[in-house]
């Protein structure tokens, strides 16, 4: 790639990342001075919310298996018994 071609692209997406941090601050700007704004924003950012929670259920199976192994680990064998304690 040529130096002007990479300017480009750093020049591209340097004004995405501005038009999209002034897009919030409007956003932001807006709900604040009208408490429906901030319903209405906010009810449209809850479901966006709620989907950043959802995960492969292969990945929490896999979690959860590391964390009994873990409990075994800190845990090793079986609990002692009432007659080893009473000798």
């Amino acid at each position: 790639m040529s130096l002007g071609s990479i300017a480009i692209n750093v020049v591209a997406a340097v004004t995405v990342v501005a038009i999209f941090l002034y897009a919030l601050y409007r956003i932001a700007a807006w709900a604040w001075k009208r408490a429906r704004g901030a319903y209405v924003l906010g009810a449209v950012l809850v479901p966006l919310g709620a989907a950043g929670n959802v995960s492969d259920p292969d990945f929490q199976i896999v979690h959860e298996t590391k964390q009994n192994k873990k409990r075994e680990e800190d845990n090793p064998g079986d609990p002692p018994n009432d007659e080893d304690e009473r000798r």
